[in-house]
């Protein structure tokens, strides 16, 4: 794998659709977010805004995107180098220096904290990158040349799978990545018990999955046949990465470059990474820095600080079908048909499912599956529209939750919380006032999400379920998430 070039030249595109940045206008206390080869950046001096112009620290920045960065306090002039660039400035000056060559400033650099801060449009022009305000999110993108060719490279290849349950999509997509104009290559976790599955791609349009050609449980992949073809150039599969290398997760709604970490001692299919996203499919690919697909991601560990990826060398005994023609491709079709009629659980709570589904749960035979029902009184809990889950422990014969998931792109956040707040008086007209509520959308602390909520608990000894509920605000999927947990500690059936 060649070595990742460190050079950033000029004119290159950002392959995510971004605005301009000019027109934007802000007060000192707006908080900017800023990104990196779509990595959320932390400075201990943030960027400020000064005569309706964005500064960011330009040591950070440039670090980032491989520059050395030197200080000299006697005149108080600021070197930025890489390997093709050199830029000098001067704190109070709107005069800089690209190769020699004078270039001006909007707003002279700034030190600010110890820290030199200068025009955000400056730092595209001196390192060659891209730098672009997305007004939808409100942040910042700042992507190296490589990075963005790499990304545009490869963003058509790479599509969002919608698995089809019950005859709805599932609330959580799954990703995947051309391997041929028939097939689609994808985790067995993306297409799980799935009854069909529609693929979405880059630019918007959709195809059918006709069905499953290969799946392998133990490698956990999958291989799709299309309903017919596409043109669309597939991507090349690679074994070649290195602990400590770059690479580039990339899904329909973002691209990050990411730090790979080995994990071949312990499983030798799987190596993980440690930086976190807010929006990874499963099944999105990996791409190294050849622009060759090394991996799709596969699970998070329980804090969600570790991304797991499977390796798509594994895919490579698959790879006879990659260059046939569509029609000589057969399929086994798809996972068999889940049951969808209700029978009582728990009191008055209802599964979609049927008692050869139960039997099977109660032999061990089924673990954590998922159903488009949650009923209450023989009606359905905000509708049939979602997707519920839960655990059964066959051994205690006891049922520790169900949960139900509703999600929505379309809606605006008045609708989300006039749907909220009829949930909140359904539930407290079965089990009165909640214990604890929040009917103020309050931001997390990552920044990611919005969330209003609310908790029922029942009186010491009382037989009562712990009720949960929630709507959130997703800010990187532009989604609204409505979450209802029941939690049972009792037999599952009396």
């Amino acid at each position: 794998m060649n070595v990742r070039k460190k050079a950033l030249s000029l004119g290159l595109g950002l392959s995510i659709s971004l605005t301009s940045l000019t027109g934007i206008e802000a007060n000192a206390a707006t908080t900017i977010p800023v990104y990196v080869n779509g990595v959320k950046q932390t400075y201990d001096q943030p960027p400020i805004i000064k005569d309706y112009r964005t500064l960011v620290p330009i040591r950070g920045i440039s670090e980032n995107l491989g520059a050395a960065v030197q200080y000299r306090s006697s005149d108080q002039t600021v070197t930025i180098k890489d390997e093709d660039t050199t830029v000098t400035l001067k704190i109070g000056s709107k005069t800089a220096y690209i190769n020699g060559e004078k270039k001006m400033l909007d707003v002279a650099a700034q030190a600010v904290n110890n820290r030199t801060l200068v025009p955000l449009r400056f730092v595209g022009e001196a390192l060659g990158a891209k730098v672009a305000y997305d007004s939808k999110t409100q942040r910042v993108h700042i992507s190296s040349a490589e990075f963005a060719k790499l990304v545009l490279e490869n963003k058509e290849k790479v599509v969002t799978i919608h698995k089809i349950k019950h005859g709805q999509r599932y609330v959580y997509p799954g990703a995947g990545v051309f391997v041929s104009p028939s097939l689609v290559l994808t985790t067995e976790t993306a297409v799980h018990q799935a009854q069909g599955a529609v693929i979405e791609m880059s630019n918007g349009k959709e195809a059918t999955v006709e069905g499953v050609v290969e799946l392998d449980r133990d490698k956990n992949m999958a291989l799709l046949k299309l309903s017919s073809p596409v043109d669309v150039e597939p991507v090349r599969i690679s074994n070649e990465f290195k602990a400590g290398e770059k690479a580039i997760s990339l899904s329909a709604k973002d691209a990050v470059e990411i730090e790979i970490e080995d994990f071949s001692e312990f499983i030798a299919s799987k190596f993980y990474t440690n930086t976190r996203f807010t929006n990874l499919f499963f099944g999105t690919p990996l791409f190294n820095y050849d622009g060759e697909l090394i991996g799709l991601s596969t699970e998070r560990d329980g804090d969600d600080s570790v991304e797991f990826f499977d390796r798509a060398a594994g895919a490579q005994d698959w790879s006879a079908y990659f260059s046939m023609n569509h029609a000589d491709i057969k399929t086994s079709g798809f996972f068999e048909k889940l049951p969808s009629k209700p029978i009582e659980t728990i009191g008055d709570i209802s599964l979609g499912m049927d008692d050869t589904t139960v039997r099977a749960i109660e032999k061990g035979e089924l673990g954590e599956e998922s159903y488009p029902y949650l009923v209450y009184k023989g009606e359905n809990v905000l509708g049939p529209d979602g997707q519920t889950g839960y655990e059964f422990f066959p051994k205690e014969r006891s049922l520790k939750s169900i949960e139900y998931h509703y999600a929505s792109e379309s809606m605006t956040k008045e609708e989300a919380t006039q749907k909220y707040q009829e949930l909140i008086q359904q539930l407290e007209a079965v089990h009165g006032d909640a214990t604890e509520m929040d009917n103020n959308w309050e931001v997390e602390e990552d920044g990611y999400f919005e969330e209003m909520h609310a908790e029922w608990y029942p009186k010491f000894n009382e037989e009562k379920p712990v009720i949960l509920t929630s709507v959130q605000y997703n800010s990187t999927l532009e989604q609204y998430r409505f979450a209802l947990y029941y939690l049972f500690y009792g037999s599952y059936r009396k």
